[in-house]
């Protein structure tokens, strides 16, 4: 968004034209610059303010980016430090196994006479 004005409305009020004697009214070309200064104003603060918009959004651009790469980074820490870990549903069915596994394996040293709870 790149405007390149050539002329500010300080410019067009101070500018004086000489005239000739077949000229026009001066009192109708200040009526009529008055006018155009005015509405040069209004864009000048539309521009300066669309800018400082651009601005304000080029930054937040520049900080969501920064802060989407830190993010990034974490998560790749996090997939190598938790990468290898199984999924809840297969933990808890292994879980399953082993707990059934040593159940039996207590019942078969409580009938061989040993007391699985002295057992270290």
């Amino acid at each position: 968004m790149s405007v390149k004005l050539f002329l500010s409305s300080n410019a067009i009020l101070e500018k004086v034209f000489h005239g000739a004697t077949p000229g026009y009214n001066p009192l109708e070309v200040d009526t009529f610059l008055d006018q155009v200064i005015k509405d040069y104003k209004i864009v000048e603060s539309n521009y300066l303010l669309k800018k400082k918009e651009v601005d304000d959004l080029n930054a937040k651009i520049e900080r969501l980016e920064n802060e989407n790469s830190a993010l990034k980074l974490e998560n790749e820490k996090f997939n190598q430090r938790y990468g290898n870990l199984k999924p809840t549903e297969n933990v808890s069915q292994d879980n399953m196994k082993l707990l059934k596994r040593i159940d039996a394996l207590e019942k078969f040293l409580f009938k061989e006479g040993y007391d699985v709870t002295k057992i270290k």
